[in-house]
């Protein structure tokens, strides 16, 4: 180097990029490079991440989680679309797993198909009986298909499963019992739709 030059930076990688060059099937560098990607704007590029990750090895540790964070992200940009492709490919590759049902049901419900949102939850709901965020939002779609009875009992007993911190069913169940008063007695009292949905 001549005196006095200046020295130039190394070229540094983006998170995850590097990980990613050495091991293609590392679900969180296909979940943080997926990430910037799409907030890049390379939304098809993504998505090839993102469904990369229902290659990977079921011994990963958290898969399930890296997977649904990568649902959540979508959902986080509207792109229901999307999340519904990735829960549902989740689905077919793990069975057994309520996580991805549960998430394609609330692709299904935000994409106005309460029949298909609720027969996935219910799934969930088969899989994992006793977990109140999936009894929620089964309720919850319920609750807005106009099943009421069935809509009471599922959101009791997500009451009665959660934590006193989650106030969604809770909500969701005062929201039920002002609908089933009617528009009559409807201005008397105020619902406070917070749920999950």
């Amino acid at each position: 180097l001549k005196s006095g030059a200046e020295i130039l930076p190394k070229p540094k990688w983006p998170p995850g990029f590097l990980a990613l060059a050495i091991d293609p099937l590392f679900a969180p560098a296909l979940l943080t490079v997926g990430s910037s990607e799409y907030q890049y704007g390379f939304v098809k590029e993504a998505m090839e991440l993102f469904l990369t990750l229902i290659k990977v090895p079921n011994n990963e540790e958290d898969l399930a989680k890296i997977i649904d964070k990568a649902g959540n992200f979508l959902l986080d940009h509207d792109d229901y679309k999307n999340a519904l492709e990735l829960y549902l490919s989740a689905e077919r590759a793990y069975p057994t797993q309520a996580l991805y049902y549960n998430g394609s049901g609330y692709c299904f419900y935000k994409l106005g198909n309460i029949e298909e949102a609720i027969r996935k939850e219910r799934r969930a709901v088969e899989l994992e009986p006793d977990n109140y965020l999936h009894l929620n939002d089964l309720g919850y779609s319920l609750l807005e298909a106009g099943i009421l009875e069935e809509a009471e009992n599922i959101l009791k007993k997500s009451v009665s499963l959660a934590p006193s911190e989650y106030e969604f069913a809770r909500n969701n169940l005062e929201l039920l019992y002002v609908r089933k008063e009617g528009p009559n007695k409807r201005h008397h009292r105020i619902a406070r739709k917070l749920g999950s949905r």
